[in-house]
């Protein structure tokens, strides 16, 4: 018979003797290491005494990194490889690697350098450590074994401690005398290639060119190794890129630099959502490593990327899901250079048919489309304020506090590939995500509009049980109205609502319409819509709604974004972009689109119930006041003069 479990505070003062004992038996190995120096015989050659030499002292420092031993082991150009002018690139040195890096970099920031630096010095520290590299094409793979990997090896001063007879030298496979190996192969169409293959690391290149759910069957070659350990790399595209669903899961860290002048201390962040457009300085002669091009957002005086240092956005990520942003400008070969500093500018400016995109996606290392969101991440996740998920149970225990309380729904038609793009392939196959979602929304007295609960079903062609769900959410919430898009999508589950008891008049039907007098107009019934309904302008709604975000007008439950699979609700407000179309028959508009391949249905649920709530209230949004956005009284005067002008007074002198 076993024995009984022991009572929950003795299972926890096991845990925590066992936690101690592995704590002291890391310590004392610690030690060993430390006490059990190498000793130099005087018999060895430069670089094996140097080997010695920088051993010793990785040992006596625990061995954080191997950056000291990268001049030793090897030469880039004819010279000594040193991370001097790649400082950014030192944690993929260290000797505690996280499980799941990702390098998210622009253009010539020297990314496939450090990828092989770091191959070939790992796969020689560890006996038998086999790693797989992968790119989209078979020419980019053959051009980083060729024109890296192979240099590292045939120029390290130590090439005899690398490779010999019995190693292994080709294109698609390079082995060691430790009996490491490195496995080089391509996916662009599918992974079969990959099959077979027992690794212990994967690097992926180029990752913004690869199908994300190929990631999946090249990480089964990880599936018998005790280390797991996977690499991403690439320049980032559209906002619907592979690089960019990583850098979502990942920890986002940026090179963050701190003004040394006197009366600022400004902290520099060089990404696009911050600091990075104000951080490049003008062109002058004068630019060099004493004097960068780049300059503090604040003070506008130049700034030393060196001084910097990564700062994770969440640092809980840091050793599961790590990700280093790379912008061209915390590079010395950029910042340092007067004439990779013009080109860099020029680019900015639009020099040579640079488009802002290609600006940012090739120099900056940013995802980024032609259109702009209207909604920033930092934005989203700042509205999120309110103390509890977006859960039901909890939601109902706060629906006291709202003078109006509405259902709004936006109906769903269902998932699938557009139509118009089933012979397209890759980025350009668009997808239809289109799912029935609830959001329940509350007014305050003091005028904000809260989303209390929301709720995407997944059973899109079940009316009866999505007319379910709205009946259930009007009853628990004790919502007065029901606010829908009147568009017929959702005609099936509202016949079920209003044939079963519920009142016509508690139901807002809402049409979204191009351009009209004001952002909701009201429209009675008539032979042809027997119940009264409302245009709304979605363009202008939408940016409205956006705009209480920003300014806390608008707020949220809980942030529920898990991971780029399960990006939650919220979310789909980064599905909305601005883009302008182009009009051969008079000026040029602006409208509001979303990304193909996400879906924005709560975005526009939560836009009708605001404007539901809002033209019920006769209480709209004064963002202006909100953004404390003032404009002075000597500007106004030329508006509106104080004193009215006398014509028939004014002629010729």
């Amino acid at each position: 018979m076993s024995s009984p479990a022991p009572p929950a505070d003795d299972a926890e003062r096991t845990d925590a003797s066992a936690a101690e004992d592995r704590r002291r038996a890391v310590a004392d190995r610690a030690e060993t290491v430390r006490r059990n120096l190498p000793a130099l015989t005087g018999f060895e050659d430069a670089a094996t005494k140097a080997l010695v030499l920088v051993e010793r002292d990785l040992r006596r420092a625990g061995m954080p990194t191997l950056k000291p031993l990268l001049p030793l082991l090897l030469r880039l150009k004819g010279r000594p490889y040193r991370l001097d002018d790649y400082f950014p690139f030192e944690p993929f040195f260290r000797t505690r690697l996280p499980r799941s890096v990702l390098l998210k970099t622009g253009r010539q920031v020297s990314k496939s350098t450090s990828l092989a630096a770091q191959g070939v010095v790992f796969s020689n520290s560890v006996p038998y450590f086999s790693t797989l590299y992968v790119t989209p094409l078979f020419e980019m793979v053959r051009r980083f074994s060729h024109n890296y990997v192979r240099q590292f090896i045939e120029d390290s001063p130590v090439r005899r401690l690398f490779v010999g007879a019995r190693t292994m030298n080709s294109v698609l496979q390079r082995t060691f005398l430790n009996g490491s190996a490195m496995y080089f192969s391509y996916a662009f169409l599918d992974a079969e290639r990959t099959r077979g293959i027992p690794a212990d690391k994967n690097v992926v290149d180029e990752v913004q060119d690869m199908n994300y759910d190929f990631l999946q069957i090249i990480h089964e070659t990880l599936s018998g190794s005790p280390y797991n350990l996977r690499q991403y790399a690439g320049t980032p595209k559209s906002l619907d890129n592979t690089v960019e669903k990583l850098w979502q899961d990942s920890s986002q860290a940026e090179w963050v630099i701190r003004c040394r002048h006197a009366g600022c201390r400004h902290w520099n962040v060089p990404a696009a959502e911050w600091d990075l457009l104000d951080m490049i300085g003008p062109w002058h002669r004068d630019i060099s490593e004493r004097c960068p091009g780049v300059i503090c957002a604040r003070c506008r005086r130049p700034l030393d990327p060196r001084t910097g240092r990564w700062v994770h956005r969440f640092p809980e990520r840091r050793w599961t899901q790590a990700g280093y942003h790379v912008p061209q400008i915390i590079m010395p070969m950029h910042y340092a250079s007067q004439e990779k500093w013009d080109v860099l500018v020029g680019k900015m400016n639009g020099r040579g048919g640079t488009s802002p995109t290609t600006f940012f996606n090739e120099v900056c290392g940013e995802s980024h489309d032609y259109g702009a969101k209207l909604v920033t991440l930092t934005e989203l996740r700042a509205a999120c304020v309110l103390p509890w998920r977006c859960d039901a149970e909890e939601a109902r225990r706060h629906v006291d506090r709202y003078v109006h309380r509405v259902l709004a729904v936006d109906w769903g038609g269902g998932g699938g590939t557009v139509r118009s793009a089933a012979a397209r392939s890759g980025e350009q196959k668009r997808e239809r995500t289109s799912f029935t979602v609830l959001a329940v929304l509350g007014f305050t007295p003091d005028g904000k509009v809260d989303v209390v609960w929301g709720h995407r079903s997944n059973r899109t062609h079940d009316w009866e049980h999505e007319a379910g769900l709205c009946l259930k959410a009007l009853r628990d919430f004790r919502c007065s109205h029901l606010v829908h898009d009147y568009s017929g999508a959702g005609a099936g589950r509202l016949v079920l609502l209003l044939q079963a008891g519920l009142p016509a008049a508690n139901v807002i039907n809402i049409r979204y319409q191009g351009f009209g007098r004001s952002i909701m107009n009201w429209h009675p019934a008539t032979a042809d819509h027997p119940y009264d309904w409302y245009a709304v302008d979605k363009s202008r709604s939408l940016v409205t709604t956006c705009l209480c975000i920003k300014y806390g007008l608008l707020r949220f439950f809980s942030y529920d974004y898990a991971s780029a699979d399960d990006p939650g609700l919220v979310h789909d407000f980064l599905s909305l972009v601005e883009e302008k179309v182009d009009s051969r028959a008079g000026s040029d508009t602006y409208v509001i689109v979303r990304n193909p391949n996400k879906p924005d249905d709560f975005a526009h649920a939560v836009n009708m119930g605001c404007c539901a709530l809002w033209w019920m209230t006769r209480r709209w949004p004064n963002i202006a006041e909100a953004a404390r956005f003032v404009i002075p009284e000597s500007v106004l005067e030329h508006f509106h003069p104080q004193a009215r002008v006398e014509w028939d007074d004014v002629g010729p002198a």
